[in-house]
């Protein structure tokens, strides 16, 4: 069995507001905030007029709504459960406990916390600690709010008041206490979160940067004078090394840093001179019958002789081709571009001509392709071998 009134009814009824709300909290209310909580109340008591929102009602948007209720919320006459759907408690109306429980002075700093916290709302003990970043840290109150929204975007809406107390303690290490302080310490954090995080997706990682990560983005820009574009340019290099990381890219930059080649330009086109290297050092080795891939150390040293000697190209793959057979076919050809260079064989005529020179000469030594001088070899006896050794029981 179910008994109620009707809708017409329901509105002929009345609805009990504590003498203790008009008294004390109606003065200060706007007539919208007032209107707000009192619709509200009415739906406490009566469902069936929830069948109309508030902001219907009373021709408000939600948003003006939510904002009555957090002004509310404020004075603890109610409770917002949820934003969407919204959902109030109402609570027992009791004297106002500003003086006591948040200093007058702190009244309009506590309603733009509250509105920033919403629908959280801070307690006794947490106020205390907020009071401290005031009083007790030197925090302007603007500072303060920038530091909860920090840590709330940093961790969640609900973050503790302990990660809070532990980052406010870190930003007055740092010397953050003014408005001004705090934005530019959120903008450079933004800045570093969002550069990392681009590494991050150019290497197909879907995920949040370390700060770690973070603070080696801070090194790259501010110590070593990189840019945003100036980094990525580097991340496809390191596709190769299979898993990049954020140490493997230091390392790289690092690299550049002590070259000086910091800008984006100045990156591809050494990495393009790079390429060609790596490319011409792969076609020694297979001029050399070597399987593997040249190493770092090889291309330095095939560079030493193309672009320091100033080597053609042609002169080198002459030589690597004389070298194939070999036993140790780089060491040699590292021997026999070294001989070319004190004598001022440069050019492939000059090349061609003696690498014909020394098929006579070996030819005529029957030597192998490793003695590529062809000295003149001293034949031992038995007293020469026997000259070598010490005996160490004869007195010196």
């Amino acid at each position: 069995m179910i008994c109620r009134f009707s809708p017409e009814a329901e509105r002929r009824e009345q609805t009990p507001v504590d003498n203790l709300f008009i008294s004390e909290y109606l003065p200060e209310a706007s007539g919208q905030d007032v209107s707000v909580y009192l619709y509200g109340l009415m739906q406490c008591y009566y469902p069936s007029m929830r069948d109309v929102t508030i902001a219907d009602a009373l021709s408000m948007t939600p948003e003006s709504v939510l904002r009555a209720f957090m002004y509310w919320q404020d004075k603890r006459l109610v409770h917002i459960v949820s934003e969407k759907p919204l959902t109030v408690e109402y609570q027992m109306a009791s004297v106002p406990q500003a003086t006591t429980e948040t200093p007058m002075k702190y009244a309009t700093f506590v309603r733009s916390l509250n509105a920033l916290t919403a629908p959280r709302q801070y307690g006794t003990r947490e106020l205390k600690y907020v009071f401290d970043f005031i009083e007790n840290y030197g925090m302007e109150e603007g500072a303060v709010l920038e530091l909860i929204s920090y840590c709330m975007q940093s961790k969640s809406r609900n973050v503790s008041i302990n990660y809070i107390n532990a980052v406010a303690q870190t930003w007055c290490e740092n010397n953050i206490r003014t408005t001004e302080q705090a934005h530019e310490f959120i903008e450079n954090y933004l800045q570093r979160r969002h550069g990392a995080s681009e590494v991050l997706r150019r290497w197909n990682k879907r995920r949040k940067p370390t700060v770690d990560e973070m603070e080696a983005y801070d090194r790259w820009v501010n110590e070593w004078g990189f840019d945003k574009e100036a980094i990525l340019a580097v991340c496809p290099e390191l596709i190769s090394v299979g898993t990049p990381t954020f140490s493997i890219l230091n390392d790289r930059l690092y690299e550049l840093y002590k070259a000086n080649k910091t800008k984006k330009q100045e990156i591809v086109e050494l990495s393009s001179d790079e390429a060609s290297s790596r490319e011409f050092a792969r076609l020694v080795f297979s001029r050399l019958g070597k399987v593997e891939p040249p190493n770092k150390t090889n291309i330095a040293q095939l560079n030493a002789f193309t672009q320091d000697h100033k080597l053609p190209e042609q002169v080198v793959l002459l030589a690597a081709e004389a070298c194939t057979n070999a036993e140790r076919p780089f060491g040699l050809l590292k021997t026999i571009l070294k001989d070319w260079c004190e004598r001022g064989i440069v050019t492939v005529a000059q090349a061609e001509k003696e690498l014909v020179e020394r098929e006579k000469r070996f030819k005529n030594k029957g030597r192998g392709k490793d003695d590529y001088f062809a000295y003149n070899q001293r034949k031992l006896n038995n007293e020469d071998v026997a000259s070598f050794f010490v005996n160490l029981d004869e007195d010196l």
